[in-house]
């Protein structure tokens, strides 16, 4: 997708001199608060904590008591500040709040301007917000004090426009997909904070692989919205993850999560769709992501602790690890992972190139996917240390600095052009391909597996590792960009992590883990 390339101002210019918003003028604020744990994330301690898992309600109830203390605080600052509690969410750490401008002025120590960006007034702090001393050590973060949109990197990992191609339903028969049912009874989320798609374009997309319409939920997180039309590259992007999703489990339910176009607005998406106790979805899956030294701080903050959340849920969260090779073409002679694939509580998917036998109907080579302009992302994390899943990997050192941290990714799917994905877009058809198509696909399959098993498998990172040989291990390729990347080989790699699934194997063995 397209790439942002502004590195240091990150806040959207505005039209014009800023001007005082009214002092009456009310705002509204998110308090994400941090979560009671106090493990290193990743750490066989935090694993075997988490794995312990609970319903929605009972998380609810459990975070109720050992948050307590906090609400508290929250409370009476926003008492002490005239502010209104508009929600108080403690399963997600989340209280909203209702303000008027001189109150979130005097609260932050700072003054707050208006701006008009895109046709929206937008407020914005005129310098850095200061946390109040009384709530510094309980806040993961604030979102609503500055309203302009972030020139974020945060983009999609669909790949460019091909020829040929294959119907998605098509490549799940060549990986054996289909052999595990349609999907019944199953909700799948997709996080969406750019772009939209068209009903009739799915349709379309349905009646070509002969599959049923799938159930779709759209979800409208803050001011996120189904954008159809407004972004033909993002349309694709969103368009190829449903289309992937309905051709594998077409009989699941699809709820969409349009978010705001921000790391917060994102990060927000996927708390919803995490914590949803309406559609309730057993996979979630994210195929946007941006570098790791790009993410604000305290928006990733939300997202590890939604992330953790969902293994303690019981919910597969399934992310794309990007189309830009090791280095993510950032120019800086280092290689970088991208956030969130990097988070140890998530199933990252690589991309592989498909070579088929001469009829056509099967697989004949597999290798790590590299035209030399795009290709999959993997490496090594800068931030997440290793997780106790890979201790027994041979994790390459990092390219930066030496050192074995978290790799990227987990396992890998069918990403390249050639034999790609072809689905519908506008009215037409186009093929497509990246790690965005592979993280549905591997999301999808999940859904499969919770269908036959009557129950999700959760957190599948321990099952996988332990069982390497439920994957084709992907052993010929790089994803080098310039001559910085790294090889596959024997086992896991930084291209391709694991591999990709080997259909019935696959799924006898992944539906009777206990």
């Amino acid at each position: 997708m397209a790439r942002k390339n502004a590195r240091r101002s990150r806040r959207q210019a505005p039209s014009g001199a800023g001007r005082l918003p009214s002092p009456d003028a009310r705002l509204d604020l998110t308090f994400y608060l941090k979560r009671p744990r106090r493990r290193r994330p990743g750490s066989a301690a935090d694993i075997a904590e988490l794995m312990h898992r609970v319903s929605r309600a009972d998380l609810e109830a459990e975070r109720r008591v050992a948050m307590k203390g906090t609400l508290g605080k929250i409370r009476r600052f926003a008492k002490r500040h005239h502010m209104t509690i508009t929600d108080e969410d403690a399963a997600r750490c989340r209280v909203r709040l209702r303000a008027r401008r001189r109150d979130v002025e005097r609260a932050f120590a700072t003054k707050l301007r208006l701006t008009e960006i895109d046709g929206r007034a937008c407020h914005h702090p005129t310098g850095r917000p200061r946390m109040p001393a009384e709530l510094a050590a309980h806040t993961q973060a604030v979102f609503g004090l500055d309203q302009r949109p972030l020139r974020s990197r945060l983009r999609g990992h669909a790949g460019p426009a091909g020829d040929g191609g294959l119907l998605p339903s098509a490549i799940a028969s060549l990986y054996g997909l289909a052999t595990a049912g349609r999907g019944a009874g199953q909700c799948i989320a997709l996080v969406e904070p750019f772009g939209g798609y068209s009903p009739d374009d799915l349709k379309d997309a349905c009646a070509a692989m002969s599959l049923p319409v799938p159930q779709v939920v759209e979800i409208d997180v803050g001011h996120g919205r189904n954008a159809f039309g407004a972004d033909a590259e993002a349309d694709r992007e969103v368009s190829l993850d449903i289309q992937v999703a309905a051709a594998v489990a077409p009989e699941a339910r699809i709820a969409i999560y349009f978010t705001e176009k921000s790391e917060a607005g994102f990060a927000d998406g996927i708390a919803e769709a995490i914590h949803d106790k309406t559609q309730r979805p057993d996979v979630v899956i994210v195929t946007w992501g941006e570098p790791e030294a790009f993410w604000p701080a305290g928006a990733r903050g939300v997202v590890d602790g939604a992330l953790a959340d969902a293994v303690r849920l019981g919910v597969t969260v399934v992310v794309a690890a990007g189309d830009d090779l090791a280095t993510e073409r950032m120019n800086d002679e280092r290689v970088h992972v991208d956030y969130p694939a990097s988070s140890p509580y998530v199933l990252a998917c690589g991309g592989t190139k498909l070579t088929l036998d001469a009829a056509g109907t099967a697989i004949a080579d597999e290798v790590v996917w590299n035209d030399g302009v795009r290709g999959t992302g993997g490496g090594i994390s800068d931030i997440y240390q290793v997780p106790s899943y890979q201790g027994s990997v041979a994790l390459p050192p990092s390219l930066n600095d030496g050192k074995r941290r978290r790799g990227v990714p987990d396992v890998a799917a069918a990403a390249a052009e050639t034999n790609g994905y072809r689905i519908r877009l506008n009215g037409a058809d186009i093929v497509t391909g990246g790690t965005s198509a592979a993280a549905p696909l591997w999301g999808a399959f999940i859904a499969l597996i919770n269908e036959q098993r009557g129950q999700p498998i959760g957190f599948i990172n321990p099952t996988l590792y332990r069982n390497p040989q439920l994957l084709k291990p992907i052993t010929s390729g790089d994803n080098m960009d310039g001559g910085l990347g790294y090889k596959a080989g024997p086992g896991w790699s930084a291209c391709t992590g694991l591999g990709s699934p080997i259909g019935a194997a696959s799924i006898a063995a992944l539906t009777a883990v206990a």
